[in-house]
């Protein structure tokens, strides 16, 4: 009778890869270093605003991207977060957690769109309608 032994988790290279539970604990790290400063912060990532957390406290409002490695790794912005970062500028904040699984470590940058360089990749949406869906819906003309 076959017997589990153990798991083994393959991770590719430097590939960014989405697991819910690195991102939670980047969420923490990001929420519990807000509070270590006096501020309030609300996590807002479900809403889709281009930034994950809006961040009160003496008289500041800090809209911050939270992005987590569990080592460490190139970090992605969506088109939203990357407007979103050139609207609020100094009121954007980015901040990058690495090591999360293991030992996090939090990067901060403050108004990332005039202070990072990035390198702008291009991705196309496309809707593939497959034969056997739109040869029984069309209507066959002679030309």
């Amino acid at each position: 009778m076959p017997k589990l032994v153990g798991v083994v988790r393959a991770v590719a290279g430097d590939e960014m890869v989405s697991d819910k539970e690195i991102e939670r604990i980047g969420m923490e790290v990001a929420m519990a270093y807000e509070r270590m400063h006096g501020r309030a912060p609300e996590d807002v990532s479900a809403l889709n605003l281009g930034y994950d957390i809006r961040s009160k406290g003496d008289g500041e409002v800090r809209y911050i991207e939270v992005k987590a490695r569990a080592t460490t790794g190139d970090v992605a912005l969506t088109p939203n977060e990357w407007f979103k970062a050139k609207r609020f500028k100094e009121q954007y904040w980015l901040y990058i957690v690495e090591n999360a699984a293991i030992n996090p470590k939090l990067y901060i940058i403050n108004n990332p769109a005039e202070k990072l360089e990035v390198i702008e990749k291009v991705e196309s949406v496309r809707f593939i309608v497959p034969v056997n869906k739109w040869k029984w819906k069309g209507r066959v003309e002679k030309v």
